[in-house]
């Protein structure tokens, strides 16, 4: 049981934390069943599942990061939705928006809106599974964030401190590496 402090928040016991991964473990398991996943190929360093979301009893998106953001060095998170699904390339570049400028009231969310659905991407090739694969590319202040379609998902890229042609992507079978990335971080981190 957690430690209650007389003058803070309760302390996380870590083995309640461990117990909470393992089961969350098993349950992304479970789900990512023909679910592709994809991350950095060749990457050496930090491996973390970033992000997954669950709808109606199935995977809806699933981000693999690699990295530490913010950190000192490259950061890329890779994330998988279906393709009819959000446009999460539109929803990094919503988040760095309002970081600079938030909407206060209804007329500044639509005006950024229409600024960044009229906003023409570049196009950049990176390879997918050793495929050259094209996507849309926006520049951000901080980075890039690109998206394609590829099958029946879209895979979009949000990327600092690496630039898109030192990207290559390739199929993730095996997501335990990432989820013990997970681990590096102690919990409420």
């Amino acid at each position: 049981m957690a430690d209650r402090g007389a003058t803070g928040p309760a302390t996380p016991d870590p083995r309640q934390f461990h117990v909470r991964a393992a089961r969350e473990l098993e349950q992304i398991r479970a789900l990512i069943e023909g679910f592709p996943l994809y991350g950095l190929a060749n990457w050496t360093g930090l491996r973390t599942v970033s992000r997954w979301q669950t709808r109606d009893g199935g995977l809806e998106v699933v981000g693999l990061g690699h990295g530490t953001s913010p950190g000192p060095g490259p950061y890329a998170e890779v994330l998988v939705n279906a393709a009819d699904g959000a446009d999460l390339a539109l929803h990094r570049r919503r988040e760095v928006r309002y970081e600079t400028e938030p909407p206060r009231d209804e007329e500044t969310f639509r005006r950024i809106d229409r600024e960044l659905l009229a906003d023409d991407p570049d196009e950049v090739v990176i390879p997918v599974e050793g495929a050259p694969t094209r996507f849309q590319v926006w520049r951000l202040p901080q980075g890039w964030v690109a998206t394609t379609a590829h099958g029946d998902h879209r895979c979009t890229v949000s990327a600092s401190r690496i630039e898109p042609g030192d990207v290559e992507l390739c199929r993730v079978h095996d997501i335990k590496p990432y989820w013990d990335g997970r681990r590096v971080f102690p919990p409420g981190s």
